[in-house]
């Protein structure tokens, strides 16, 4: 069963670096398409332009990335690529791109999508703790965190954080001071990651079947491009 929609739908952001975009990326999204149901008409995915806590000259640039995603996308109706983070100058904060969101598409409801990690980590994000007047949070969580432990995180990050009925199967939501919830979603998550594909490519290894196949055709044609970027970086 779906959430029935109340009002006019919005929808799900889920950024990154997408260095490059790999299954898991694009699991998550169908994944929360379906789980957030009539209260979302669509998914975007959000390529940095320039990811403040990552190293940007193992970057791959840009337009690669974004059409690589918007090739893995394009199936898909529901899901596409917004490039708006290479309209800005300077770091690719969250609050910012959700503050284009809210000024291009007025009355939207906005539902940012990450990982329990991430979640735990807003104080260190520019305005990380002042995000729940932009959105509400789907957290999914990663490892063996519980409801339990996310209702603490939420606590000790926001003091004046609640238990708020949940709106989502299965979820456990809180409320934030700001006007947003925090849903904490137990939604499956791919153990699949950006570092080990750019691993196993600059040693030469197959990465079948860890990218969706339009997005391993074009790093193919841009193979050069990335051995450029990606050559020496083990770690990041």
């Amino acid at each position: 069963m779906t959430p029935r929609r109340a009002h006019r739908p919005g929808l799900a952001v889920l950024g990154g670096s997408f260095n490059p975009p790999h299954v898991g990326h694009l699991r998550l999204a169908v994944e929360a398409r379906e789980a957030l149901g009539d209260l979302i008409s669509r998914v975007d995915l959000v390529p940095s332009a320039h990811p403040p806590h990552k190293k940007n000259q193992h970057l791959l640039p840009f337009e690669l990335r974004a059409a690589m995603l918007e090739a893995a996308a394009q199936p898909l109706p529901w899901l596409r690529c917004n490039r708006l983070e290479s309209l800005r100058e300077g770091p690719s904060y969250t609050w910012d791109t959700l503050r284009a969101y809210h000024a291009a598409e007025p009355g939207t409801k906005l539902y940012f999508l990450l990982g329990s990690p991430d979640f735990a980590l807003l104080p260190t994000w520019h305005h990380g703790l002042e995000l729940p007047a932009l959105c509400d949070f789907v957290v999914v969580p990663r490892g063996e965190q519980n409801a339990e432990e996310f209702m603490d995180t939420a606590r000790a990050l926001w003091p004046q954080a609640q238990a708020h009925p949940p709106l989502l199967p299965g979820s456990v939501c809180m409320a934030l001071p700001g006007g947003g919830l925090a849903h904490f979603l137990p939604l499956p998550w791919l153990a699949v990651s950006a570092s080990r594909i750019r691993e196993l490519w600059l040693a030469g290894r197959s990465v079948e079947y860890l990218m969706p196949e339009a997005a391993l055709a074009l790093l193919q044609t841009y193979r050069r491009t990335a051995l450029e970027h990606w050559r020496g970086d083990r770690t990041c």
